[in-house]
């Protein structure tokens, strides 16, 4: 835990250091020495931790997580920069426009997805990064959706309303003056697609083209309300319940995060039915006879509460002592208490299992029976 939180505050100071080095360039400035430095050795802080994972661990075991992927080639890069740094390259040879060192640094900021990996606390932060990250691909797959959506709309534009335009000009010359790029609005389909994409899902410039075409040709209300309806109130609604649908479903085969989350909860729990151990205790014996027992459902209201979710009453605590009490001693340990009562309260199964313990009670008994029957019978 405590190496957990070192290197979350690690994430953090070289978070800090990569914005400083990013405002740094973009000013033309020298970044400070003390920050490059401070983030060579968080790098290397990284390169030691993913080191020490690769020994402990199995090496393609390891790489089946993307996060441990990200971790790979997050350090790999890191390197790689400082390799260009010192060999004095500075542009890419295919792309002499995009920095090598900005395009690297930028990659570095991926760093603070391990921020989430490593604060367990911040689970709802968790939840959302690992939705996203898990809904890659469903958001692809949605992106292609909307476009072909609005590729379709975009060709009617370029095809009725295209013309319309082009004659409204013709009448009125200052028309679309003030905007520049009305003009050639619906002039190809790319820039109808960009049209579409400003009016209907941002929802800016709404009155400089649609509303004057409208009103002048109101025919092409079906045009513009149309592809608001299908894509709006169609594919972006639809979007959202296919992505959900997506994390809940990856969320219910992440078999290893689940088992964590019930850990957790059960440790969380264990704790609380200690606290409650410990009041019930009046004698501090570590012990609790069935009075105690009794005593404590009428008295603790942490514990009142747990029965009433449980549906055991009072009538129901002495057969409640029974099944805790496995070795039969009389008396219930800390750990015989907590350990029934955690798996219990998360369930509602209080009356099948008193039923199961009676039968097996009674099965025992017959048992029983049988034997001293059959030894009478010897006799």
């Amino acid at each position: 835990v405590y190496l957990a939180n070192f290197m979350a505050l690690v994430v953090l100071i070289d978070a800090y250091c990569t914005c400083a080095v990013i405002d740094s360039r973009a000013a033309a400035h020298a970044p400070n020495l003390a920050v490059v430095v401070i983030s060579d050795v968080c790098l290397a802080l990284y390169t030691l931790e993913l080191s020490l994972i690769f020994f402990v661990f199995s090496h393609w075991h390891v790489l089946k997580d993307w996060m441990m992927v990200l971790d790979v080639i997050i350090v790999g890069c890191g390197w790689f920069e400082i390799i260009v740094q010192n060999a004095n390259v500075t542009e890419i040879g295919l792309m002499g426009s995009i920095k090598v060192t900005r395009v690297l640094r930028l990659v570095r900021i991926f760093r603070l997805i391990r921020l989430l990996r490593r604060v367990r606390t911040l689970k709802e932060l968790h939840k959302l990064a690992t939705m996203m990250a898990t809904c890659i691909r469903t958001l692809l797959w949605c992106f292609l959706l909307c476009f072909v959506v609005m590729t379709g709309w975009a060709m009617l534009i370029v095809e009725v309303v295209h013309p319309i335009m082009q004659e409204m000009m013709a009448r009125d010359g200052t028309l679309f003056s003030s905007c520049e790029f009305c003009s050639g609005a619906t002039s190809n389909v790319m820039s109808a697609n960009l049209l579409l994409f400003k009016t209907v899902i941002a929802g800016d410039s709404w009155g400089e083209i649609a509303v004057p075409i409208i009103t002048e040709h109101p025919a092409t209300a079906i045009i513009f309300v149309g592809s608001q309806l299908t894509i709006v109130f169609g594919v972006v609604n639809l979007i959202v319940a296919v992505v959900v649908d997506t994390f809940a479903e990856a969320r219910d085969n992440d078999v290893q995060n689940l088992a964590e989350e019930m850990e957790a909860e059960i440790q969380q729990d264990s704790r609380m039915l200690a606290k409650i151990f410990e009041r019930i205790d009046k004698d501090g014996s570590g012990q609790l006879t069935l009075e105690d027992l009794v005593e404590g459902a009428r008295t603790d209201a942490a514990f009142q509460s747990r029965l009433r979710v449980m549906d055991i009453d009072e009538n129901d605590l002495q057969q409640l002592f029974r099944m805790i009490d496995t070795d039969e001693s009389g008396t219930i340990e800390a750990a015989e208490f907590i350990g029934p009562l955690s798996r219990w309260a998360h369930d509602s199964k209080t009356a099948p299992r008193f039923i199961k313990y009676n039968m097996l009670q009674t099965m025992h008994l017959q048992e029983d029976l049988i034997e001293l029957s059959a030894d009478c019978f010897n006799e």
